[in-house]
């Protein structure tokens, strides 16, 4: 190498995550990123050193493993999202445009005092929720986010309470205290304790995060630098700012993507080829946390036991347990504009493979979604649907006689634990009265596109299959379920 040539220097990324392996694999292959941080198993197989060196991207599951967040330079997370859409087309990736940790100066707009919240302005027509109602409209505030929800509606949290995350400690802003992680043992918290309130700065708070018992003390020094720094600069633009809304110090770009059924099965197909595997693993590993260890275990003797006689007995298991004929059957609902939806929708029973889950009402009280009908005591409902359907189908009769129809366009429908049929809602929806057939579009497919938080071939997919269930419903077909390869 040259006297004075630059040398280029790989991003790295740590991955905690039921999907680790495939995730890795497929970075690996195609970014220009290194892996570090390494657990056992990602260690010996990428052959990567366990020791703890600082990450520009971190990668783990969200909502309980139905998808993963990513968070890091906006740069190497839109590298990220663009590999996933590309591998996995059907995958709804969603790049939020508040930044984690990042520092706003806000307006109060509106203080609840019974709920104990505020809403700030934080800039660029967004707001957070503030917990606290001892503020009052219009106080100017500098407020932090600590936390951005999946969904669209659900606004981002902040605090006054600015914290500034390293890679071994975390500092906390006009404070005074030194803390160590609780899930150390006690003789690694009483030495890291001892040592924090050595390397303590004046005015600020110390957490010592699990990785300091790895790091030297001159790492740990030079961390703290860095964040007593990055404090000093925030002083400086908080005294120099016109206090109007607006952001102050940037923080971590995050993205979530969200992986439906075939999408978890590609990685399955992944994980195979660099460790011998179950079929079904990730939506095995995804459906519980009790499920976990015992697919774990599955896994680890599949070299020896067929994995695909394996994988069918784990699945009847699930089947007797939460999904057994006249069961309770339960939705959840996810809704990529509002919050998740969670109801009772009836009884199960089977017909093959087919689900139908009937309700019958006992009371005259509400309407019948979808079909601006009256509910009358005695109207039952069904709702037919499959696992890895892209609809459902449900019909309301009243004295033996159909009063309405609707099928509704979804994600590939997956079973989940407790008895629960889970998927997103995409906005879409057919209602049959009378032999008339109203479409519904809320436009959520289009808006998604244009967002880029869906591919396109995402969109063209689900616009033919609403098609195909508009003519099988003005045909009068008697069960629509739309499956898709």
């Amino acid at each position: 190498m040259l006297q004075g040539e630059n040398v280029m220097v790989s991003p790295t990324f740590r991955v905690r995550s039921i999907y680790d392996l495939s995730i890795t694999k497929l970075i690996l292959e195609n970014l220009n990123y290194a892996l570090v941080q390494p657990l056992p198993e990602q260690s010996r197989i990428f052959k990567v050193k366990e020791k703890i060196e600082p990450y520009d991207i971190e990668i783990q599951d969200v909502l309980e493993g139905y998808g993963i967040s990513i968070e890091g330079d906006e740069e190497y997370v839109s590298a990220i999202t663009v590999l996933l859409h590309k591998h996995f087309p059907n995958s709804i990736i969603l790049q939020h445009p508040v930044q984690l940790h990042a520092v706003y100066n806000g307006t109060t707009v509106h203080v609840n005092n019974e709920k104990n919240l505020s809403v700030v302005d934080i800039g660029e027509n967004i707001n957070a929720i503030l917990f606290g109602s001892n503020f009052h409209r219009g106080q100017k505030v500098v407020v932090q986010i600590k936390q951005l929800n999946i969904f669209e509606d659900q606004l981002p949290v902040c605090s006054t309470v600015i914290h500034f995350p390293g890679q071994s400690v975390i500092l906390e802003r006009d404070a005074n205290f030194v803390r160590v992680s609780r899930k150390l043992p006690k003789t690694d918290r009483d030495n890291l304790f001892m040592l924090g309130k050595q390397l303590r700065p004046r005015d600020h708070g110390l957490i010592m995060r699990t990785s300091a018992t790895k790091a030297s003390q001159e790492a740990i020094q030079a961390d703290i630098d860095q964040l007593v720094q990055r404090a000093e600069e925030l002083d400086l633009l908080i005294s120099g700012s016109s206090y109007g809304p607006g952001i102050l110090q940037p923080g971590q770009t995050v993205a979530h993507a969200l992986f439906v059924k075939d999408t978890k099965e590609k990685l399955t197909s992944i994980r195979s080829n660099v460790l011998p595997t179950i079929p079904q693993y990730h939506w095995f590993m995804s459906y519980s946390k009790e499920l976990k260890l015992t697919t774990s275990f599955a896994e680890k003797i599949s070299s020896e036991i067929d994995g695909t006689k394996l994988s069918p007995i784990l699945k009847e298991l699930i089947l007797e347990r939460d999904f057994a004929e006249n069961s309770l059957m339960f939705l959840q609902e996810y809704r990529l504009t509002s919050p998740p939806q969670e109801r009772i929708l009836g009884q199960l029973s089977w017909s093959k493979d087919l689900l139908s889950i009937k309700r019958s009402f006992r009371s005259s009280r509400g309407i019948h979604f979808g079909l601006d009908v009256a509910i009358q005591q005695g109207d039952t409902s069904e709702i037919v649907t499959k696992e890895g359907s892209w609809s459902i189908h449900i019909k309301v009769y009243r004295d033996e006689n159909t009063i309405g129809e609707i099928v509704k366009i979804i994600t590939p429908l997956e079973l989940s634990n407790g008895g629960k049929i889970r998927y997103i809602d995409l906005g879409l929806m057919l209602v049959k009265k009378n032999e008339n057939v109203e479409v519904i579009d809320q436009g959520i497919i289009n808006d998604l596109a244009e967002k880029e938080i869906i591919s396109t071939e995402f969109k063209e997919k689900v616009s033919n299959l609403f098609d195909i269930c508009q003519k099988k419903l003005a045909q009068n077909e008697e069960t629509i379920i739309i499956l898709s390869d």
